[in-house]
């Protein structure tokens, strides 16, 4: 964040180390202070518009559809002011100031799992949060109906009222239901697996589904290589599948682990969870929130319907009915201001700062070194995680020599030969992204240490 060499960051630093006492002239707390003033300049949403185009371009030279993935999860900040607290796990007993954040990847099937968005919400959100934060923008709801094979969700919006919403705006979800099934139910199957297993797809009648246009409910065998399995798993989906994927509906759901949680995993081990604004403000429970909004969409449904009253009043029945519809409003409106006055302040993250621009900074590297590692001919460079990567290269200093409009950056090579061999197949995998720096070319070399010369 700040474009210089060492000696410029300690200018820009000032006179920190002399008295922090910091061995590092350029501390944590100097580019903490320098994200906040980029990110109050809007240098996130240029970010995150970078990402986005990651994704978009990705796709358009795969040429095929993707499959979606969204989830949420948790970060829990430590503080002893009065604040907000969620269930973290076996931490929902501390006091915890959280931020919870929603994440979707996209999968390529011919190519790697990008990130596409990232939201930030209040403790205890569900799930539809950031599935709305999604799907609000009008130009990614377009790419979305075009380019989205399916959108696989996880339990939290399993729910009539989240998928509702989904089908009404022509979202190709798949989730998977609250209850299991037992497969000797269903005497009328719609196919059968290899071993006999019963595979039903009916409407999903709590959607009020249709057999031909849907939504609809697919039970498929828990184990399906079992050949006396008796419990059955039922998904709800906006989609309607073939035979091929019906028969492999289970594998397809738990695609969101390598896909999703892995990806999760991958970015959380190298600090995407970690806590880089200490920024707190007084704010209201996501729970009165949405009790809020409810009673709001009542009061204007209740408000339209006293204006249709008013405009048929003819005799005293009418009259009657229209004092009646008032009552309902005045009713809503004394029930906002108790949940107003009764709702408790507490402290919560702030939305912004070095937090959200550095997630979306490592969003960002993340999805450049995934299409990177994609794109080897080495099968073992593809199949790295982003710790391997660090572990192997990144992880290690370099000897940088500039020359002319190019860049050396000389790593020292591994003791193992295994690894030598993997850290010079990833090297060349960099290199023929061609990376450039301030108009130099970089390139990224090994260098034997004294050691193995003399060997």
């Amino acid at each position: 964040m700040h474009p210089g060499s060492l000696a410029a960051a300690a200018r820009h630093a000032a006179a920190e180390p002399l008295w922090t006492g910091r061995p590092r002239p350029y501390a944590e707390s100097t580019v903490r202070q320098a994200a906040l003033r980029l990110d109050a300049e809007g240098a996130w949403a240029l970010v995150a518009d970078a990402v986005w185009k990651q994704v978009t371009v990705a796709t358009a030279m795969a040429d095929e559809e993707v499959i979606a993935y969204t989830d949420m999860f948790d970060q829990p900040y430590y503080t002893k002011k009065f604040a907000h607290a969620a269930p973290i796990g076996r931490l929902g007993n501390r006091l915890l100031a959280c931020a919870y954040f929603g994440l979707t990847t996209i999968k390529i099937p011919s190519g790697p799992t990008l990130i596409a968005h990232l939201s930030w919400h209040k403790p205890a959100a569900p799930l539809r949060d950031a599935l709305e934060d999604l799907l609000e923008d009008d130009e990614r709801m377009a790419w979305w109906h075009q380019h989205v094979r399916l959108h696989i969700l996880d339990r939290g919006a399993n729910g009539d009222p989240v998928l509702r919403w989904l089908w009404s705006w022509e979202v190709p979800y798949l989730t998977i239901g609250r209850k299991s099934a037992d497969l000797w139910r269903f005497h009328a199957p719609t196919l059968r697996t290899e071993h006999g297993l019963p595979i039903t797809v009916r409407p999903d009648r709590r959607l009020d589904g249709d057999a031909e246009d849907g939504p609809w409910e697919a039970v498929v065998p828990a184990d399906a290589d079992d050949p006396n399995e008796q419990r059955g798993i039922p998904f709800r989906s906006a989609v309607r599948f073939d035979t091929a994927e019906l028969l492999d509906l289970n594998a397809t759901y738990k695609s969101r682990w390598p896909s999703m949680e892995n990806e999760l995993k991958s970015l959380q081990a190298l600090g995407f969870g970690r806590n880089r604004s200490r920024a707190l403000e007084q704010t209201t429970s996501r729970g009165v929130d949405g009790e809020l909004a409810r009673l709001h969409e009542r009061e204007a449904s209740e408000v339209a319907a006293v204006e249709e009253l008013g405009e048929q009043v003819t005799d005293g029945r009418s009259y009657a009915r229209l004092v009646s519809a008032a009552a309902k409003v005045k009713k809503t409106r004394d029930r906002q201001e108790r949940v107003t006055r009764g709702a408790v302040a507490k402290h919560a993250r702030v939305e912004g700062g070095a937090e959200r621009l550095g997630k979306w900074l490592h969003l960002l590297v993340h999805n450049a070194l995934s299409v990177t590692l994609a794109s080897s001919p080495d099968a073992e460079v593809r199949a790295m995680t982003p710790t391997t990567v660090f572990e192997l290269l990144l992880g290690h200093s370099a000897l940088t020599c500039i020359t002319g409009e190019q860049m050396m950056m000389w790593v020292d090579a591994l003791a193992c030969a295994a690894d030598r061999r993997r850290q010079a197949a990833l090297i060349e995998a960099l290199n023929q992204r061609e990376l450039r720096c301030r108009g130099a070319k970089v390139v990224v070399c090994v260098r034997e240490t004294a050691t193995e010369k003399a060997t």
